[in-house]
């Protein structure tokens, strides 16, 4: 029988971070039920930053079984890698792969770029980075009238609280962003190169519209 697995999002999809102890409780459970623990890590640097947690306290000692270590939303074109701490669960993952069609013929060159993220520190460059950038954008607008932040800055994204005119505004000025969160919240993600001129840009457009 295939294993039954269970999926957690570090950071999660409203930018918050599981600390240690978390996902502790959480692996404990799964432990209890049968279940293995695997961790999409698209954002796991920006988590490792904000916590100042290494990457083993976050993953396999706080008892994750897999971790998906995302490489495209920090710095690099294509590419992830995938470690199996329960080696267990990695018997027959290449021919899994491949009969998924996701076995690339040159597999050497989308494992390349990972040498030199990972080398001399680029991973959590990156990540302090767009840590900062969201920061930096949650505290340029924090004390608008009329906006307010969702959920508390843990990662690289923003989620604010704004009226709707405001943010059909903010559209009609260039800016793109998500509204899946409900009536007047938008989610503004900062990535590993964004420029800091632009989040000084877009906190400027918001008090500008906030208060016109």
């Amino acid at each position: 029988p295939k294993p039954r697995v269970v999926t957690l999002t570090q950071a999660t999809e409203v930018g918050t971070v599981y600390r240690p102890d978390e996902l502790k409780a959480i692996s404990a459970t799964c432990k209890e039920l049968g279940l293995n623990l695997h961790m999409d890590g698209a954002r796991f640097t920006n988590a490792c930053s904000f916590l100042g947690c290494s990457p083993a306290e976050l993953t396999w000692k706080a008892g994750v079984d897999v971790l998906c270590f995302g490489g495209t939303k920090n710095g690099m074109a294509v590419g992830e890698a995938i470690l199996f701490f329960n080696r267990q669960l990695a018997e027959d993952f290449d021919y899994h792969c491949k009969q998924a069609g996701q076995l690339a013929s040159k597999m050497r060159f989308l494992s390349a770029p990972w040498v030199g993220l990972l080398e001399d520190g680029a991973w959590l460059r990156h990540g302090n980075h767009a840590n900062h950038c969201a920061q930096l954008l949650a505290s340029l607008v924090s004390d608008l009238p009329g906006v307010e932040l969702m959920f508390p800055v843990e990662a690289n994204g923003v989620f604010l609280q704004m009226p709707e005119p405001a943010l059909e505004a903010l559209r009609n000025k260039g800016w793109r962003f998500y509204t899946f969160i409900g009536s007047g919240g938008a989610r503004f993600m900062c990535s590993w190169d964004t420029q800091e001129a632009r989040v000084r840009e877009l906190a400027a457009d918001i008090r500008a519209i906030i208060a016109g």
